[in-house]
């Protein structure tokens, strides 16, 4: 144990560089080879989760901005490389190495170049001031450590590896978060852009913020929040506007930067699901490639997941759980069921527009009730889970709810098959007698469709529109 302590010692005493920022001495036990290495890898597995969004001109548009601003960072050298991901979800992030990403969610609640600059330079600014990495660092040290009290205690040492690398996409302290504006700010000034895109920024997260959490608390779930400024700020917050102020003052700026139509440049974007992972229309879901159709009732709301479709009770009293799974052996939809569970009840045969399937009611602990149901489809399963909240007890009254979803399955007609087109971002022009509930009122997005617009135009939560505005409809 003596030894191992003197190894973390000159570990520590051996692993400090400068911080090309700061100039001032940081933790860190990689290289930048090694960050560049790590971040590469790890790029690799992003894109494999989540693939780049399929337009070139988009991508190159984002690439030419970032690559812009990262010419007036700390560290220039780098070369960096944006990549815009093809999620609705509303984030943007960044890898060791000069790897970053924006979501197309998040671009599409976005108005002008100037915020998405904000964005791409608060991201830059964790990547110059090795934020990831420091935190990578630590917890390779803090595994290590805790590695050597396994090791005496007579257990096995914890995978110090994957220890590090969870290290890499966590949220930022609020203290990284600021730093990371300040940088990201003065990149912005020095590439000719006004900083007013940063707090611009601010407000377009934090109405995002109290819708999700209006959202959250309907559905019973915790809000997602992007973990940069839209996390680390309050929409008012006296540090980051003197930041920006400071900025203004110390940074030496190049002229005013012309910039392009950031409307013009999304016009046309996919708003919500795309295509490959099923499109949803009010209670109604629509999956191109598996040729699939599913309903509910029209007060249920749909969540589409990579792994599962999800349909859900008003306040998330009851829910519906859709998956696929490979069928591997040739029996029926009864034996299937038999095999995969226990605790059958009330079992039946089903016949759904020529599809052959199973279902029951099985009781779990403490009395609670489920609908499972399978049907079988080529040879494809599609498997079907219907549950009752905690707080519900009430199985009779959502069963017949479940069994509604359950036998909507069909395959696309055409309407389906037009249907399940993505929607996507139309640049829009304000005329007389327009107003947010009377384009809502023809939109097709899916749910909370005012709240929606009203977002993606910074108009929430009651702003009014005026002849002339130019604002994003969702077709």
């Amino acid at each position: 144990m003596k030894k191992f302590i003197a190894l973390i010692s000159f570990i520590i005493f051996n692993s400090c560089s400068i911080n090309p920022v700061t100039g001032e001495q940081d933790f860190v036990l990689m290289s930048e080879n090694q960050e560049i290495a790590l971040g590469k890898k790890h790029h690799a597995q992003v894109l494999q989760q989540t693939p780049a969004y399929k337009d070139k001109d988009l991508q190159d548009y984002v690439q030419s901005i970032g690559e812009s601003l990262s010419l007036n960072s700390h560290r220039p050298n780098l070369f960096y490389r944006f990549t815009v991901l093809d999620s609705p979800d509303i984030n943007a992030f960044a890898l060791p190495g000069g790897y970053i990403y924006i979501n197309r969610g998040l671009m599409a609640y976005l108005s002008s170049e100037e915020e998405l600059a904000a964005v791409l330079g608060h991201e830059i600014g964790h990547v110059t001031a090795r934020h990831s990495v420091r935190q990578y660092s630590q917890s390779q040290l803090m595994g290590i450590l805790s590695a050597a009290v396994q090791m005496n205690s007579g257990r096995t040492a914890g995978d110090i590896v994957n220890v590090a690398s969870g290290a890499l996409l966590a949220g930022y302290g609020r203290e990284m978060e600021l730093e990371a504006d300040n940088l990201g700010a003065q990149y912005l000034y020095k590439d000719g852009y006004s900083t007013n895109g940063m707090m611009n920024v601010l407000s377009v997260l934090k109405d995002q913020e109290i819708y999700s959490k209006e959202l959250a608390k309907k559905r019973g779930e915790e809000p997602k929040n992007y973990h940069g400024i839209f996390v680390s700020h309050p929409s008012n917050d006296k540090r980051l506007k003197k930041i920006l102020e400071e900025v203004n003052k110390t940074t030496k700026p190049r002229k005013v930067k012309a910039t392009e139509d950031y409307l013009e440049k999304i016009d046309g974007l996919v708003y919500g699901d795309s295509e490959e992972s099923g499109v949803r229309k009010g209670n109604e879901f629509f999956h191109r490639d598996l040729d699939l159709y599913l309903a509910s009732d029209k007060d249920w709301e749909i969540i589409n997941t990579p792994t599962t479709l999800i349909f859900r009770a008003p306040y998330s009293k009851a829910m519906l759980s859709v998956s696929l799974e490979d069928l591997n052996f040739r029996e029926t939809p009864e034996k299937y069921m038999q095999r995969v569970t226990s605790n059958c009840i009330e079992g039946n045969n089903l016949e759904i527009n020529g599809y052959q399937g199973y279902t029951c009611i099985v009781r779990k602990r403490m009395d609670e009730l489920r609908r499972l149901a399978v049907i079988f489809r080529e040879d494809k399963i599609y498997q079907f889970v219907g549950y009752l909240s905690e707080e519900v007890s009430n199985f009779a009254k959502y069963d017949p709810f479940f069994m509604q979803i359950i036998k909507s399955l069909d395959k696309l007609d055409q309407r389906g098959r037009n249907l399940s087109k993505s929607l996507r971002i139309k640049k829009y022009v304000v005329g007389m007698g327009d107003t947010y509930k009377a384009l809502a009122d023809q939109s097709s997005v899916p749910y909370n469709a005012e709240e929606q617009l009203r977002l993606l135009n910074g108009d929430f939560p009651n702003r009014d529109l005026k002849v002339g505005q130019v604002i994003k409809l969702v077709q």
